[in-house]
Parts: structure tokens; sequence; C-alpha cells
């Protein structure tokens, strides 16, 4: 009789047991989360040529032009060089580059001085080293927009040059009373707030188009002929001024 209540109370026991598990069990949520999305972080590292036009204030260079018997200077100047870049690990979004422009304008006509003709010519120059820093913005896996800034150390030269129109090879190294050759000289710091536009082609290509302005901070006094300090430069006559530019470029891009 003990033996048959015990096991009836087991029974009881265990069948409680059972179902409150099998409660617990219910309450547990077995769906399926979706896993967050992950994403890959920006990278790149690139080199190119680059093709600027850039926009200085040419006014009262043209002005001295026009004084001389030149027609104004071509503008905007066509300026070559060339970028390196790479995005920083440490930093995400944020890349780090290097480039270095050069380019010039100029105006050159034989001119009647009395009863003389003489070559005169005007030469622009403008060469740039830059450091850069800027910021990717992925619009698309293939697309970005780069805000940046870059630090530039420029050199602006102008050569003013006036000689006879012809020139006896065995007479170069005598004075002449109509030479008069004048070059002068200017370096700066300038910043360099810019916006570019990637389009990465492959991931071994990407294309560019950027806008850019020029802003000088610091400059040295204009120099002529290297020693000469020029006075009643017009203040206009800097690097201040907006640029457009389009490069290409082989590296790895994702």
């Amino acid at each position: 009789m003990l033996r048959s209540i015990l096991a009836i109370i087991l029974i009881i026991t265990g069948s409680l047991v059972a179902t409150a598990q099998d409660d617990r069990l219910n309450s547990l949520n077995f769906d399926e989360e979706p896993l967050p999305e992950e994403t890959t972080p920006y990278s790149a590292i690139g080199v190119g040529p680059v093709l600027s036009l850039y926009m200085p204030n040419v006014a009262d260079v043209n002005a001295k032009a026009a004084s001389l018997g030149l027609v104004n200077m071509s503008s905007p100047l066509l300026m070559f060089g060339a970028e390196i870049y790479t995005a920083v690990g440490i930093i995400p979004n944020v890349r780090l580059g290097f480039s270095w422009l050069s380019g010039s304008a100029g105006t050159a006509a034989d001119v009647a001085v009395g009863t003389t003709t003489l070559r005169r010519s005007l030469d622009y120059h403008v060469s740039t080293k830059t450091l850069h820093i800027d910021y990717a913005l992925s619009a698309s896996k293939a697309f970005t927009i780069l805000p940046g800034l870059g630090f530039c150390w420029g050199n602006t030269m102008i050569d003013v040059r006036q000689n006879d129109s012809n020139v006896d090879w065995n007479g170069i190294i005598n004075a002449s009373t109509s030479g008069n050759n004048t070059s002068l000289t200017q370096s700066a710091l300038v910043a360099l707030p810019r916006v570019s536009f990637e389009y990465v082609l492959t991931p071994f290509l990407a294309i560019r188009v950027q806008g850019a302005y020029a802003v000088q901070f610091s400059t040295s006094e204009w120099q002529a002929n290297g020693y000469s300090t020029v006075t009643n430069m017009p203040s206009s006559v800097s690097m201040n001024g907006f640029s457009a530019q389009v490069g290409v470029f082989l590296g790895l891009f994702n």
C-alpha cells in the first residue's frame, strides 16, 4: 500500500516538473533576428596625373603687357602635375596626399620703338607643392565626395623681356642698348580648401573632378632678378584664385 502511494506521488511530481519546463520553453523566443550589416571601411591609395585650370587675377599683369605693346595673356593658366594619396587607417575616412603642379601663360610680339623693332615678351609662371588632408563621404560603393584642405608652398614668377628682333651669335655676350630683361619672383604660403568628386571605374582605376580656391596668407617680398626689391607692385598680383581640376589615378580602391 505504501509503495503504491509513493509511486503515485512520484508520477504527479514528474508531471508537474515537465509541465513547468514546457511553459519556460514556450516563453523563450527562438525567432531568427537579422545580423547587423557589416560596412567596409573607406580605403584608397592612388597616384596619377592631374590637369588644373587656374584663374588668378591677372588684370594688372595684362595692363603691364598692354603698356609694352602686347596683347593680353590667355587665361586661365593651364597647370600640369601629379598627386599621390593614401587613406589613414587609424582615422576612419581620413586621407592624406601630396601634389605638385606648374603652369604658365605669356604674350610676345615685335614692337616698333622709334625706328627700331624690338622683340618684347611677358611670361607668367606659377608652381605649387601642396600637402592635402581630405575626408571621404561615400555616396555609393563607387562614388565618393571628399571635402578637404591643403597647405601649399607656391612660387610666382613674371619674366619681362626686351631684345633686338635679331641677335648675332658672335655678339651675344656684348652689352646691348636694347636689352632689358627683368625676372620678378615671389614665394607664398597658401591655404587651399577644395572639394573632390571621385568615381571608381575598377578596383585599380579612378577618375576625379575637383574645385578649389587658393588663399595666400603669408608672402615674401617681390624680388627683381633675385636681389632687388620691387616697389609699387599691385596687390592684386597674388596666388589667390579659383581652380578646376581633373585627374586619373591608378592604385587600389574599395
